[in-house]
């Protein structure tokens, strides 16, 4: 199968989220198919499995399927596309817009929202297969399908759970463990060999909390004295998400001494020397629709690197640490809970233990695991769509107009 996948989002040494999506499931689905992955940066990759290209609309005329995380791409290219689209839904964009905004938005926003929604609401009736993150997000998701009209007694007819409609796919970590560096993390900040060091691995958005952390980590220090809180505070690369201060700036702001922010965007292929560098990661965020429905990869990473995490509660990856014993969290907006996590994690007997939690965990997050549900759901013919005009449409045009008629005169 010819399969073209696009990615809004730039990809390559240094990559965020959608990118490292977009370039881990290429890898591997190319391993039964020909791919050909259209992203910003895609022509300087070396040595992959996959084809790259700058020309969507080429590369389509010549595919059989179209993978898209829905943005970046002109709808026409649908119009005239008749091959089979999966829509990977694992990024609730239109929930970390809302989490941004407050109760009086800007006239760009509400518009910003709004064409979200429609665009949205386009993209999922004309895909065969949505894909998602987690469970909760696929109850989310199901939602927008009916409300779509996307779930019809013709799609669900062979499909009866709906679960090759609408595909639950997790982020997902290389097979590969991680390997030491040099001690980045610690050559960054100046660390002593004797120092504790709380590591906030992703970026500072502004739906996160990192100014608890800081607050946080200023009360552990009274039980940790030698305890150090690195956050990376760099900029993002690629222009896919709109530039995001407020949550930096605000923990600036509270930064007392043993706080460090690394403006740096760390490669891709380094950062497993970064998370092994640490003796914990901090994740916190506010309280939103957003934390709900969130699939933190900076936690999953956790797992990869065997790194106890001190985060807030509320998402899928949280509960599944405190349940697993790798992570302890903390409700979200109270720095003395999750100060406690942090001392907790700092004892070295509970260290180790939920060291050995995460690594168990691990292996059932595989990028492997994730592509063999959207091979499987290439293997198969694709859940019918609903039909515009079929046998039934006079009949229907029938009851309809004899109920308006009803509802007329009643």
């Amino acid at each position: 199968m010819r399969i073209a996948y696009h990615c809004e989002d730039v990809v390559g040494r240094r990559m965020a989220g959608p990118g490292i999506r977009a370039v881990e499931l290429s890898r591997r689905l190319a391993a039964r198919h020909r791919v050909t992955l259209v992203a910003e940066g895609a022509d300087e990759l070396e040595d992959e499995p996959f084809g790259t290209s700058r020309d969507l609309g080429a590369v389509l005329r010549d595919s059989d399927a179209f993978i898209a995380q829905g943005f970046g791409f002109p709808l026409p290219h649908l119009l005239r596309f008749g091959g089979r689209l999966l829509l990977d839904l694992y990024d609730p964009v239109q929930l970390e817009q809302l989490a941004r905004m407050d109760p009086h938005p800007t006239a760009e926003q509400i518009v910003q929202v709004g064409y979200v929604r429609r665009r949205l609401q386009y993209l999922i009736r004309r895909a065969d297969h949505v894909l998602c993150a987690s469970r909760p997000q696929r109850a989310h998701w199901l939602g927008w399908m009916g409300a779509c009209g996307r779930l019809s007694p013709q799609a669900l007819a062979g499909d009866p759970e709906a679960s090759r409609l609408l595909a639950v796919v997790p982020f997902g970590l290389p097979e590969a463990p991680p390997r030491k560096g040099d001690s980045p993390l610690r050559r960054a900040i100046e660390a002593a060999p004797e120092d504790r060091i709380a590591f906030w691995s992703g970026g500072l958005w502004d739906w996160m909390d990192p100014a608890l952390a800081v607050r946080a980590a200023a009360i552990a220090r009274k039980r940790v004295p030698r305890l150090e809180l690195a956050l990376l505070a760099g900029q993002r690369p690629g222009n896919a998400a709109p530039p995001m201060r407020a949550a930096a700036q605000e923990a600036r702001a509270a930064a007392g001494p043993g706080v460090h922010f690394v403006d740096a965007w760390v490669p891709y292929e380094d950062r497993g020397a970064w998370l092994l560098d640490a003796d914990l990661a901090v994740s916190a965020h506010r309280p939103s629709l957003e934390a709900e429905l969130a699939y933190r990869t900076r936690l999953l990473d956790c797992l990869w690197a065997g790194l106890p995490a001190a985060c807030t509660a509320g998402d899928v990856l949280a509960m599944d640490g405190e349940r697993e014993g790798w992570a302890r969290a903390a409700p979200a907006g109270d720095a003395e809970a999750l100060a406690d996590a942090m001392v907790a994690l700092c004892e070295p007997t509970a260290n180790e233990k939920a060291r050995s939690a995460a690594s168990r965990a691990a292996g059932e997050h595989t990028w492997q695991r994730s592509a063999d549900t959207v091979l499987a759901l290439l293997a198969e013919p694709a859940p019918q769509r609903p039909r515009i005009i079929d046998r039934q449409t006079p009949a229907i045009a029938a009851v309809f107009a004899r109920k308006a008629l009803k509802k007329l005169f009643r």
